[in-house]
């Protein structure tokens, strides 16, 4: 039983991670992505339960932790899965970091994975667990940091707002500043 659920783990990991991967351009994707880390978690939430007691007080630390990541993986993709953006309109900042976050949580989950099993001891586990983060967050943060308008124009684009009146009315402190003259000249 342990292994069989181990390997639709692995397989419900491989899914999510391609799935993700793709829906970055193809958001309709995201519900395999979303499905496949659920998947994930629940298969692994039952190898540590079934396969309680079998491995080292550190392997099952170090399983309890990937645990809590698939469950965090899991929620970040149903989150990005309800706010995908309808066909044709481009993707958030948001959905862009939750879905970039569970791809690169996926491939340095694989890496640690390997690396723990092939016995290269704990600086190779270190590495894969920091590296594939290390350097997918570069490209993640360009992405998100695209898809974010900047404050100074947000702040212009509701001044401009306010001033031509198409908005609830202008803060007291623009009133005086903002309010047009009647016919004496003087500010009311």
């Amino acid at each position: 039983m342990h292994t069989t659920l181990i390997f639709i783990h692995a397989a419900a990991a491989t899914v999510a991670l391609a799935a993700g991967l793709a829906a970055f351009r193809r958001p309709v994707l995201v519900g395999a992505h979303a499905v496949g880390t659920v998947l994930m978690s629940a298969t692994l939430a039952g190898a540590l339960w079934v396969g309680r007691g079998r491995n080292a007080v550190v392997l099952d630390v170090v399983f309890l932790a990937l645990l809590v990541l698939s469950l965090v993986m899991s929620y970040r993709s149903v989150r990005a899965w309800q706010h995908r953006p309808p066909d044709g309109e481009g993707t958030s900042a948001g959905y862009v970091a939750a879905v970039g976050f569970n791809c690169i949580s996926l491939i340095t989950g694989l890496l640690a994975i390997a690396a723990l099993r092939t016995g290269w001891g704990p600086v190779a586990l270190v590495a894969t667990g920091v590296l594939p983060t290390l350097v997918g967050r570069v490209p993640l943060d360009r992405a998100v940091h695209a898809r974010q308008r900047p404050p100074l124009l947000e702040a212009r684009s509701e001044t401009t707002v306010r001033v031509t009146g198409s908005s609830p009315p202008a803060s007291r402190s623009c009133r005086a500043q903002c309010a047009p003259e009647d016919d004496s000249g003087a500010m009311s």
